[in-house]
């Protein structure tokens, strides 16, 4: 928990919370106003985020795509759900860097089929996971139906993280990792291990 704190007191930290809070929102906003959907699912190209800036930034990816997600909230999705919303964003990213970093402990960090294969499942475990908590959110707050949406939640963000995702990391893990930018404690004792 105190390293989600450091990040605020970190240049680093504080400029890499800002940068995912952007692009959270600047890739959330206009979909948030047109409210496009296929099969009853809202297409959310921003899912493809939260796993990957997780990986990458850890506890600054949290806090950023919490404020996006805020941010892309206000202009078109505002709800009571707005605020459990927050808390899940924050968490998604973050369990994403933790099992991540777990799952490729004693491996190179490149993008070989045991990284991949990892990527996928932490996408997942994570995504299951976190929308599993947010439809329990809708129920117990709001009295909405677990199951509809869960579904809703866990489609809205599975199809975009397991397509576009897998290919944001792809291109950018060895990249990020190789020329510093990556975030979080576990990246440190990566590069001092």
């Amino acid at each position: 928990m105190h390293e989600l704190v450091r990040a605020w007191t970190e240049r680093k930290g504080l400029a890499l919370i800002a940068a995912t809070a952007l692009v959270n929102a600047l890739v959330l906003i206009p979909f948030n106003q047109l409210q496009w959907v296929v099969a009853n699912i809202a297409i959310r190209p921003a899912a493809a985020l939260p796993v990957v800036l997780g990986i990458l930034f850890g506890p600054a990816a949290a806090w950023g795509l919490g404020i996006g997600n805020i941010a892309g909230d206000l202009f078109g999705s505002w709800s009571p759900m707005s605020i459990p919303g927050f808390v899940i964003n924050v968490l998604y990213p973050y369990v994403s860097y933790l099992l991540w970093h777990r799952i490729m402990k004693g491996h190179e960090i490149r993008t070989d089929l045991y990284s991949i294969g990892s990527f996928l499942s932490v996408t997942i475990v994570s995504t299951l996971v976190c929308m599993a908590l947010l439809a329990l959110a809708g129920t117990l707050f709001f009295a909405r139906p677990f199951e509809a949406k869960f579904i809703s939640y866990f489609g809205n963000n599975i199809v975009f993280a397991l397509t576009f995702g897998t290919a944001i990391y792809w291109l950018v893990l060895e990249r990020a990792f190789h020329g510093g930018f990556v975030y979080g404690r576990k990246w440190d004792e990566r590069k001092s291990g």
